[in-house]
């Protein structure tokens, strides 16, 4: 069996990272799903080591502005400032035609993130990311 693209890679119930495997395998994707997940939330991402030019590192400031701070307009804005800088280079690389990232303060404990996300080869993919200070949770939804 030849497999293409990247082993998708999706968070659990219990916050963790997962990959999921059919028949001893693991599920692949043609990236998407698994870039948006390490852009975002990969603050310290492991593949920064190979990368030899610093404009291509994966530096998310996303998980900064969730771990020091309190429900806010500021951190809503900054966290959706910092999803749009992480993703921006999916649209330059021709991953992606559009990609809305929009906030939502829920109640004074929670703020939401919606990543709508337009592919190029694929379907397009939405991300729903709820914020209680001390709890994340990121949920996938394809086209």
């Amino acid at each position: 069996m030849i497999y293409t693209g990247d082993i998708l890679v999706l968070k659990n119930d219990n916050g963790d990272f997962d990959i999921k495997f059919e028949n001893g395998q693991p599920i692949f994707t043609q990236g998407l799903e698994t870039y948006v997940f390490l852009a975002v939330f990969g603050e310290n991402y492991w593949g920064n080591a190979l990368e030899k030019s610093d404009s291509a590192k994966m530096k998310s400031e996303f998980p900064g502005i969730i771990k020091r701070n309190v429900v806010s307009d500021q951190t809503k804005n900054d966290g959706t400032k910092a999803i749009e800088k992480i993703l921006a280079p999916a649209i330059v690389e021709k991953i992606a035609r559009k990609i809305t990232v929009t906030g939502e303060i829920q109640t004074s404990f929670r703020i939401a993130w919606l990543i709508e996300i337009e592919a190029i080869r694929d379907k397009g993919i939405k991300y729903y990311i709820n914020w209680e200070k001390g709890a994340l949770t990121a949920n996938l939804l394809r086209g």
